[in-house]
């Protein structure tokens, strides 16, 4: 990475000369090759089954070879596929598609397969996309692709399939909002067998002195990497903050660290309140200039891994300053940065409740990687809740090998009355148990646990469009 010496508009030096290059991608890529798209795309690929829709093969909004199917108004339609007919079906799928509530009519998506033949009588369905109506900095429908991920654990069976069968049928149902008629994309269709186990990577944001205090040890201790987001301006500032030693320390130890932000007054607020609002007219790199000088301050020091310098932690979750604008997520893209993580907790969309499968993720997708929590919940039995739901979501990723964030910025005494905690705490003694409920399901072979960096050096494949 060249660091130019152009004064930035806060009185820094921040200016990138070219996107940043780390350590080799790895080939551990957790996503197959596609059965149907890229280059030999066609229109034999996709067929209309029922509703009537306008089937054509042109260039997607992306700028890849897509299959773009237009509903009628206010009129569903099937379209089926018959270059899976035959293959092997584990139950998991990928599905690359463009298309959403707000920018393309969208209602929702379905995925059917069938093992005999056309009748549908023997089967699964599963929804892959739900009504997200104009999703303002969330992990779910940021423009462009998305690509879905269609898994066995989450299938509704319509009488008795069994796993791994041959595809008889396999069609997507398109269901356009009232009165309009929907208009999807499809870029790719991938099988696969489910993944051996899941992932999660375990966040800590801010770089408060609490986290090595009193937060650290729960996961070091069951011999659990941990990624710290850090705002350079706020090390060795005091005020509760930790030091520059500190994060030596923690590197040394197999752990990671990737920026964060934003920089002014050691991290208050997020991108956009930092730099005069959402309506500034240099918001934007304002913003990607704040990104590349916490990143800066990382590698001048030595701290940062392989894959960490792709990596970003966004501040408060925001990087939209209105819905549908991807104009700071392109930016970082061009800035070197493709793997980021938001806030959005998935634990409250049931369709994405046992978490995604990051490798497969759209560009857009991850570079907003969402959480399974954690926020104090406002009191004790609240709290309890809240713990025991994240704790629910852990097993859930297991069961389903998928992948998620957890989340956490200060850690509190267990002992700490509801009063005196901090929206952003955690008690030691529910970081326990969350640690626990992660350690049951490394021993019991469900899942690992990743760095951000991990996750950022896994993607270099075909369905990051």
């Amino acid at each position: 990475m060249t660091i130019n010496s152009t004064l930035g508009p806060n009185g820094y030096e921040v200016s990138i000369s070219a996107p940043v290059s780390g350590g080799g991608e790895s080939r551990s890529i957790r996503v197959p090759p596609r059965v149907i798209g890229g280059a030999s795309l066609s229109l034999a690929d996709v067929t209309a089954l029922s509703g009537s829709p306008t089937i054509t093969l042109e260039t997607g909004p992306n700028g890849q070879p897509a299959i773009k199917v237009v509903t009628g108004v206010g009129t569903s339609a099937e379209v089926q596929f018959p270059g899976l007919v035959g293959g092997y079906f584990w139950g998991d799928a990928y599905i690359s598609m463009h298309g959403s509530y707000s920018q393309t009519n969208l209602d929702y998506v379905s995925w059917y397969w069938s093992q005999d033949n056309t009748s549908y009588a023997v089967g699964g369905s599963q929804i892959m996309q739900y009504a997200y109506a104009a999703p303002l900095d969330s992990a779910l429908e940021q423009g462009g692709a998305n690509t879905y991920w269609v898994r066995k654990t989450r299938h509704t069976p319509f009488g008795s399939p069994s796993y791994p069968g041959y595809i008889g049928q396999a069609k997507l149902r398109i269901i356009p909002k009232a009165g309009a008629a929907a208009t999807i994309w499809i870029y790719g269709i991938a099988l696969a067998a489910p993944a051996h186990k899941g992932r999660i990577c375990i966040t800590w944001d801010d770089g408060y002195d609490s986290f090595f205090k009193l937060g650290y040890q729960s996961f070091a201790s069951r011999g659990i990497p941990q990624t710290l987001s850090v705002i350079g301006s706020a090390q060795d500032a005091g005020a509760g903050y930790s030091t520059t030693q500190q994060l030596r320390d923690f590197l040394a130890a197999g752990n990671a660290l990737v920026a964060h932000g934003p920089w002014p007054a050691q991290g208050v607020g997020n991108l956009w309140s930092a730099y005069g609002g959402t309506g500034a007219a240099d918001a934007v790199a304002n913003a990607v200039a704040d990104m590349v000088q916490n990143r800066a301050w990382l590698q001048d020091r030595g701290l940062l891994l392989p894959g960490a310098e792709k990596c970003y932690v966004w501040p408060q979750g925001a990087f939209q300053r209105a819905v549908n604008d991807t104009a700071l997520l392109d930016a970082a893209i061009a800035a070197g940065f493709t793997c980021g993580r938001s806030v959005t907790d998935i634990k409250a969309h049931g369709i994405y409740s046992h978490g995604y499968r990051f490798d497969a993720a759209s560009k857009y997708g991850r570079m907003a990687l969402p959480i399974i929590g954690h926020l104090w919940a406002g009191t004790t039995a609240a709290e309890a809740t809240n713990i025991t739901a994240i704790t629910t979501a852990i097993t859930n990723i297991g069961a389903s090998k998928g992948d998620a964030c957890l989340m956490f910025h200060r850690a509190q005494a267990s002992t700490t009355a509801d009063g005196s905690m901090s929206s952003i705490g955690i008690r030691v003694s529910d970081l326990e148990t969350i640690a626990a409920a992660v350690k049951s399901q490394i021993d019991a072979g469900n899942i690992e646990c990743v760095t951000m960096p991990d996750l950022a050096l896994s993607a270099a494949n075909q369905w990051r469009i």
